[in-house]
């Protein structure tokens, strides 16, 4: 009897392997399927993000070209007071562009972060948006400091005409940034 013991023990004891074993390689090929289904919806959010971050990019050089063509560069000393609150909702606008750009650039530093994807398309997405955001940010930046440099030297004029029209700069937190971390800024003129 103790020899029919042994068998069904042993017996037993492989049927557990066997279930273990099974379990361990289910539970396996349910993780690689999960990672599979988490990579593929990040993979669609990097795009729709992209997208978006493409969209405002777009409205933020249109919109950039707007206010420099048609606002700052019609815009004289003698009109200037005049003209500067229309001037500063425009710059303000033009800050809430950005302000959107970098609220697309944050979802895809969180998408994009550490992970490389199975479409070259994505990887390319996800290592240029980074340059391009710093270009934005710096170019927006410098225009702001060449608005108020412009205004500097309004309010130097009215000084010297004794006049009390004055003007004050336009206010934001945004500084020039390295954001790829090259050592360069890109945009940012010298």
């Amino acid at each position: 009897m103790s020899l029919k013991i042994r068998k069904v023990a042993y017996s037993m004891m492989t049927i557990s392997f066997i279930f273990i074993m099974a379990g361990a390689v289910y539970t396996f090929i349910l993780g690689l399927r999960q990672d599979q289904n988490e990579v593929s919806y990040r993979f669609s959010e990097v795009q729709t993000v992209f997208e978006s971050f493409s969209t405002n990019t777009s409205l933020f050089e249109n919109y950039r070209e707007k206010l420099f063509n048609g606002i700052l560069s019609n815009t004289y000393y003698d009109a200037f007071y005049r003209q500067d609150s229309v001037i500063k909702n425009n710059l303000l606008n033009y800050e809430k562009i950005v302000n959107d750009i970098e609220k697309n650039v944050g979802e895809l530093k969180s998408l994009c972060n550490d992970v490389y994807y199975y479409d070259a398309s994505i990887n390319t997405q996800c290592s240029n948006y980074k340059n391009i955001y710093e270009q934005v940010v710096n170019y927006f930046v410098g225009d702001i400091k060449l608005y108020n440099d412009n205004v500097l030297k309004y309010n130097d004029y009215q000084k010297s005409i004794q006049s009390t029209l004055f003007i004050n700069n336009y206010v934001t937190n945004k500084n020039y940034i390295d954001y790829n971390g090259d050592k360069k800024y890109e945009g940012k003129e010298n």
